[in-house]
C-alpha cells in the first residue's frame, strides 16, 4: 500500500506500508553484512541472509543460476541474471515472487502490475546507458501507474540520487557506494573523487571528523542527499535540486534531457498546475514541464480578444504580476495617454515561458518565477521566443504590430520585420514612453472605440479557456463579470458559476461545476454517496484525463454534480491509488430534506 505526499517530476515522497510497517520514500536500502553492519540511522536494510534487526529487510534470492528459495515475504524473486542485451531471453524464472518482483525486460511491467513494489534486473548497467535507463522507466510508470515503489539498485551515488527520483526511483541501495569505498572513491553530492586527505579535511561529516573509514563517510553522503531529496520535495524546490546536479554527472545531464524532450507527456501529467515560485536559473528551465506546458496552452488553448487590433510586446519585469511593477505602470499611463488604448494587446516577451499576454500574467508559472537578469540572450532562448511569436502572429490575426523592448528588440526583429519600434531609447525613458504613445495614436487611432466592459469579458473568456480549454468558453457563456480584477465573480442567468481570484484561476460553484460536467471535462466520477468532507481516492471510480494535481473540478456520480473542489491528485493517481486526498471540496449540494 501507498501514498503519495509531495511531487516533483515523476519523483514524489511517500508512504510505503510494508508488514505493518511505514517505510517514507524515496528511501536508501542499506546494505547490511555479517562483517558490516548498516549504520543505525538506516532506514531499512538490504540483505542475503535476515537478521534480528527490527528494520524492514528486503533480501535478495540470488539468480536463476544460483537461486536460494524464498523464506519471507519481503525476499526478492531470483532474477535472469543475464544483461539487458538479452533480457528477452526466455528464462523459466517467475519474475513476481508474492507480492514483489524484479523485473528484467518491459514485456514484464503489464504483468507485474498487481506487485506492491518492482525492482527493475541490471541496475548498473543503466549507468552506461542513460536514454535506455529512462525509456525503461517512463514504459514502467506508464504500465503499473503512479502508486507502485519502483526501485532501482546498484546504481545511487550522493551525486545522482536527485537524478533518480526525478525520473520515478522510490528505493534505491547502498550496494554502489560500498564497491566504490572499496574502490577508494570519494563521493559527494557535487561528484565522486579519488579518496584523499584534503577531501577528508574538508568533509565536515561526523564520519570524516571522528576519523571513521571512508565506506562511513560515503554512506552518510548518500543518507544526507536522501534527506536534501525529500526537503526539496516537500517544499516545491525538488526541479531546481536536479538541475543543480546537472554539472556533477553527465548521466545526470542525459537523463533530464531525455524526460524532458521525449517523455513530455508523461511528466506534464504528474506536474501540478499550482505552485511554488519557479526559479529558471538553467538552460534546462526551457524544457521543464511547466514552461512547455504553458506555452503549449498559449498556442492550443488561447485566442486574442477580439477586439484588440493592435499587437504591443513589452518587455518583462522582475516583479510579479507585471502590473505591479514601476516598469509596466509606466507602459500603462503611455497606452492609456494614446487615441484608443482600448485596441492594443499587450503581450510581454520573457524567457523562459517566450510571450504571455497581459490576461495570463496571474495565471502560475507566469505568475511566480524568477530569472537572471542580465540583457544577454542565449540562441536557445531567442528561439523560443521567435518561434512563439512566428505561430501566435499566424494564429491571431493584427491590423499592426509594436515592438517596445530592450534587449530583446533584435529577436523580435528578425522574427517580424515588419514589426514598429517607436524608439532605440531604454523603454522606460520618458523619449521612448511618449514615442510609444505617438506610434499606438497613429496605428490605432482610425478604429472604433471598444467599450470597456465589452473588453474585459474577452479577456476573462480567455482565462477561463487558458484554465479549462473549451469547456471555459462554457462555462462563462453569455455571463457577466463582477467585481474587481483580479477577484471577479462570473454569472449567467443570474447564478454565479465561478469564480476568479488572485491565484490567477477560477474557483467554480456547484453551478459552473453541472457546466462542466455537461461537457465532461474536469470531471471526478465517485460511487453514489454525497461527500460529507473531501474525497478520498478510494471512492473514485473514474476521473477527466486533463486533470492535474491543482486543478478545479466537478464532482460527480452518473451526471449527477454531488460537489466541486480542487483536485489533490492527477487522474491516474485518482484511479490507481487506495489512500489518500483526491479532492479538496469546496461546496456540496446540501442534503435532501
Amino acid at each position: 500500500m501507498f501514498e503519495i505526499l509531495d511531487r516533483g517530476g515523476l519523483g514524489r515522497t511517500g508512504t510505503w506500508i510494508r508488514g505493518g510497517r511505514e517505510i517514507r520514500t524515496p528511501t536508501v536500502l542499506s546494505v547490511h553484512r555479517p562483517h558490516r553492519a548498516a549504520p543505525e540511522y538506516a532506514e531499512a536494510l538490504l540483505v542475503a541472509e535476515r537478521t534480528t534487526d527490527p528494520r524492514l529487510q528486503i533480501r535478495v534470492s540470488g539468480s536463476f543460476f544460483s537461486e536460494r528459495p524464498p523464506e519471507d515475504p519481503d525476499d526478492l524473486p531470483a532474477t535472469k541474471a543475464v544483461p539487458l542485451s538479452v533480457a528477452d531471453l526466455e528464462i523459466p524464472t517467475p519474475f513476481l515472487l508474492g507480492d514483489l518482483a524484479v523485473v528484467t525486460s518491459g514485456a514484464d511491467f503489464a504483468a507485474a502490475a498487481s506487485a506492491d513494489a518492482v525492482v527493475l534486473a541490471n541496475g548498473p548497467e543503466y549507468l552506461r546507458d542513460p536514454r535506455t535507463f529512462v525509456t525503461t522507466m517512463a514504459r514502467a510508470r506508464e504500465a503499473l501507474g503512479p502508486v507502485t515503489p519502483l526501485g532501482v539498485f546498484g546504481v545511487a551515488a550522493p551525486e545522482n540520487l536527485a537524478a533518480l527520483v526525478y525520473a520515478g526511483v522510490d528505493l534505491v541501495d547502498s550496494s554502489r557506494i560500498v564497491l566504490d569505498s572499496a574502490r577508494g572513491v570519494f563521493h559527494t553530492p557535487d561528484g565522486a573523487y579519488p579518496d584523499r586527505a584534503d577531501l577528508r579535511a574538508a568533509c565536515a561529516c561526523p564520519a570524516c571528523a571522528g576519523g571513521e573509514d571512508l565506506l562511513a563517510h560515503n554512506e552518510r553522503a548518500l543518507y544526507r542527499e536522501l534527506l536534501l531529496v525529500r526537503s526539496h520535495l516537500a517544499h516545491g524546490r525538488f526541479r531546481e535540486l536536479a538541475e543543480k546536479r546537472l554539472a556533477n554527472d553527465p548521466w545526470n545531464t542525459a537523463v533530464l534531457r531525455h524526460f524532458d524532450l521525449r517523455h513530455h507527456d508523461l511528466l506534464e501529467t504528474y506536474t501540478p498546475v499550482t505552485g511554488g515560485e519557479i526559479l529558471a536559473y538553467s538552460a534546462s528551465s526551457l524544457t521543464r514541464p511547466e514552461v512547455v506546458r504553458f506555452r503549449h496552452r498559449v498556442r492550443e488553448r488561447y485566442a486574442k480578444p477580439p477586439s484588440a487590433r493592435v499587437l504591443l510586446l513589452l518587455p518583462c519585469s522582475a516583479r510579479k504580476p507585471y502590473s505591479a511593477s514601476r516598469s509596466h505602470r509606466k507602459f500603462r499611463e503611455a497606452i492609456l495617454a494614446s487615441a484608443r488604448p482600448s485596441v492594443v494587446h499587450e503581450v510581454i516577451v520573457t524567457s523562459p515561458f517566450g510571450l504571455i499576454p497581459r490576461e495570463l500574467e496571474r495565471c502560475y508559472p507566469a505568475r511566480a518565477y524568477d530569472i537572471p537578469v542580465t540583457g544577454d540572450w542565449s540562441r536557445d532562448e531567442a528561439a523560443v521566443v521567435a518561434d512563439d511569436l512566428h505561430t501566435f502572429v499566424a494564429a491571431n490575426e493584427y491590423d499592426a504590430v509594436v515592438a517596445h523592448l530592450g534587449a530583446e528588440a533584435p529577436i523580435v526583429r528578425a522574427a517580424l520585420p515588419q514589426v514598429f519600434v517607436p524608439s532605440e531609447s531604454r523603454p522606460t525613458s520618458d523619449e521612448a514612453l511618449a514615442a510609444l504613445t505617438r506610434t499606438l495614436s497613429d496605428l490605432a487611432g482610425a478604429f472604433d472605440r471598444v467599450p470597456g466592459a465589452r473588453r474585459f469579458a474577452e479577456e476573462m473568456s480567455n482565462l477561463a479557456r487558458f484554465q479549462f480549454g473549451d469547456a471555459g468558453l462554457a462555462l462563462v457563456e453569455g455571463a457577466t463579470f463582477k467585481g474587481r480584477f483580479p477577484d471577479v465573480r462570473a454569472i449567467r442567468g443570474g447564478v454565479q458559476v465561478a469564480m476568479h481570484t488572485e491565484r490567477g484561476m477560477f474557483s467554480l460553484t456547484l453551478d459552473g461545476g453541472r457546466v462542466l460536467s455537461e461537457r465532461d471535462a474536469y470531471c471526478v466520477e465517485i460511487e453514489d454517496f454525497v461527500p460529507k468532507g473531501n474525497v478520498f481516492a478510494v471512492g473514485v471510480t473514474d476521473a477527466s484525463r486533463e486533470i492535474r494535481v491543482g486543478d478545479e473540478v466537478a464532482v460527480r456520480h452518473a451526471g449527477d454534480v454531488r460537489a466541486v473542489g480542487t483536485a489533490r491528485m492527477a487522474w491516474r493517481e485518482m484511479l490507481d491509488a487506495d489512500r489518500g486526498e483526491a479532492v479538496h471540496v469546496r461546496h456540496v449540494v446540501p442534503p435532501k430534506a
